[in-house]
């Protein structure tokens, strides 16, 4: 399953392991982006090209996130997926158990630094008890 791309998904799948992770060559070609501004409390939508800009900033975020953990950047230019063990349900299920299980261990933190520890201990038990 794809990990989200962001500095959270990014530290789940550090916290997986090589062994549980895996990446391929990702292409933005095609991608748009949507979302709203806001101006005198008017929503204005607006949708267009994802581009090298946006690439970057997404890129970049995941990195401070990271650094933020004490982790390594990753490689730029890939799609990260990580391995749902084979009893469980379905890959969205999975997810969204992991992540429940790292918010509950986490007793409110968002500091990236603690939720190193937290992330490896979940995704650790995840994948020892389920092998």
């Amino acid at each position: 399953m794809e990990l989200p791309e962001n500095g959270w998904g990014a530290l789940m799948g550090w916290a997986a392991g090589k062994e549980n992770v895996r990446r391929r060559p990702a292409s933005d070609a095609g991608r748009t982006l949507t979302g709203y501004t806001e101006h005198a409390g008017q929503q204005q939508r607006f949708e267009g090209p994802f581009t090298s800009a946006d690439r970057q900033h997404v890129d970049d975020d995941i990195d401070t996130y990271l650094r933020g953990a004490g982790v390594p950047s990753r490689p730029r230019g890939y799609v990260w997926m990580i391995r749902v063990p084979d009893d469980h349900g379905s890959p969205e299920t999975f997810l969204a158990d992991v992540d429940a299980a790292i918010i509950r261990a986490a007793n409110g933190s968002v500091d990236p630094k603690r939720l190193r520890s937290v992330f490896v201990e979940v995704l650790r038990d995840v994948y020892t008890v389920r092998r």
